[in-house]
């Protein structure tokens, strides 16, 4: 392990957060004076954290970033950011260092939870850190990072892919510092088209700004603490599904598109498998909502829809409480946390390619199963999965579900019921936000313990992350073990 050379990027990755820093504070020089000392004390903060790891680090002009030293950025650049976004709401509330971490990490994760009773509990330079720390998750710090940093042989590689997790994600443009501008440019256009018509659609201007950052980042910070239930607008609500849609889905697919490649579109199975899902569990939910009489029709479409989509997503926002609907739609609504969006999106879950993938696998076993001499290959549309691929997907699924398991139980010791705790977990690890019971879509986080806290914490962070960087990191011999990867 190269420790300098970690610590030089680390170094970088911190001066680059501490940019972000400018635009709160531009706030609050404009309509909050009286916080401009808490971003004042946070920029002297992050300023002399990358002056810590400046003494540290390498100086040498040109290296090479292995696979080991991109994980180790990877991994600790994603604890200090959230460290780091924790600062404004701790120098506000100094007495409360938990619920500090809880906002900044659900914001980077783009969970898009808060422990605050409404979202007017924050002056509006907080609001505004809240909103653009969902935005910069969504698109990943790393990946901004990688714009600002020389190319660095395959260690960029696993930087890249870990912004744009899934089974299956692609670059756009064979380098990967344009890939990574090319997709911060679609991302900044479709979040200034979906501001736009927000307007047109009577919002005020912080509110579609707001609801706009958290939409393309499919994070679900709302501006009211019922989320979009408080708007009362079919438009916004319309808005809202086709941005969650869009922001859900490949950006490399808006490239291709952009290009003119629409053969590569129609080739791509998973977007359409994707929809084809949240199709049948909206249909199942308005069947349910309409024939349990518990809401007319026309209310059952509109709201089984705008749910689908949001908790398919990962998105996390609500048109209706969820939490009160029948128990066969809250089960299709729990299921969807799980799914998740499509590989290289800004949402969350367990992704589709993968569970398309562990899918076939299962059909291929049942196959050699009965013909023990037949030869079967995965394939996504036109190209062949490699087994080692099949292989990592399947223990990451194990591993998911192994790390629900334990977190569900841990968070249960805090006296939530079983039920709700396994909803929590479940919208921590998927990067939903609300779930069912205590945090359902009309409350916040803020009755939680202190141990249900920390556990939603880690949940988030090994969301996030996709449980893998966190764990090696973790591991002691990962930084001892002197073997380049």
């Amino acid at each position: 392990m190269d420790f300098r050379f970690v610590s030089r990027l680390l170094a970088k990755l911190t001066l680059a957060f501490s940019l972000l820093l400018l635009v709160p504070l531009l706030a609050a020089l404009i309509k909050d004076r009286e916080h401009i000392w808490v971003f004042m004390f946070c920029l002297v903060t992050t300023s002399t954290i990358a002056s810590l790891f400046n003494i540290f680090a390498s100086t040498r002009s040109r290296q090479r970033l292995r696979v080991r030293e991109a994980v180790a950025v990877v991994g600790c650049g994603w604890l200090l950011v959230c460290a780091m976004g924790a600062l404004p709401y701790l120098f506000l509330n100094p007495g409360d260092p938990i619920a500090a971490v809880f906002e900044s990490v659900s914001g980077f994760s783009t969970t898009g939870a808060t422990t605050a009773l409404s979202f007017n509990d924050f002056p509006p330079s907080i609001r505004v850190w809240r909103c653009l720390t969902h935005w910069a998750g969504g698109i990943g710090v790393i990946m901004l990072f990688i714009i600002v940093m020389p190319q660095m042989n395959s260690g960029t590689s696993y930087l890249f892919n870990a912004e744009l997790p899934g089974g299956t994600a692609e670059r756009t443009l064979p380098k990967i510092k344009e890939s990574a501008m090319m997709i911060l440019l679609i991302y900044t256009l479709l979040t200034f088209t979906e501001l736009i018509l927000l307007l047109i659609a009577g919002l005020p201007l912080f509110q579609a700004l707001n609801l706009a950052l958290g939409t393309m980042a499919t994070g679900g910070f709302s501006y009211y603490h019922d989320s979009l239930i408080s708007f009362r607008s079919v438009y916004v609500e319309i808005i809202a599904i086709v941005f969650m849609l869009i922001a859900s889905m490949n950006f490399s697919l808006y490239y291709k598109i952009w290009r003119g490649d629409w053969r590569a579109v129609r080739e791509d199975t998973e977007h359409r498998y994707y929809l084809l899902i949240l199709a049948v569990a909206a249909s199942l939910m308005c069947a349910n909502l309409y024939f349990s009489h518990y809401m007319p029709l026309s209310e059952a479409v509109r709201h089984s829809i705008f749910q689908a989509v949001s908790i398919g997503s990962t998105t996390g926002y609500a048109s209706s409480d969820f939490n009160e609907w029948p128990s066969f739609s809250r089960m299709v609504l729990f299921i969807l946390m799980f799914v998740g969006g499509c590989s290289g999106s800004t949402a969350g879950g367990i992704k589709i390619t993968r569970l398309l993938v562990l899918l076939k696998a299962a059909w291929a076993e049942l196959l050699r199963t009965l013909h023990p001499r037949i030869v079967y290959s995965i394939r996504m549309g036109k190209r062949e999965i490699d087994p080692m691929v099949v292989g990592n997907i399947t223990r990451f699924f194990f591993l998911y579900i192994l790390v629900f398991m334990v977190l569900s139980i841990l968070i249960s010791l805090s006296g939530i019921s079983i039920m709700e705790s396994i909803g929590l977990i479940a919208a921590c690890l998927s990067s939903v936000g609300p779930a069912f019971g205590i945090v359902g879509p009309t409350a916040t986080y803020n009755n939680l313990s202190d141990w249900a806290r920390f556990v939603s914490i880690w949940a988030m962070i090994l969301g996030r992350l996709e449980i893998f960087t966190l764990l090696v990191i973790l591991r002691p011999d990962f930084w001892r073990d002197k073997q380049n990867w």
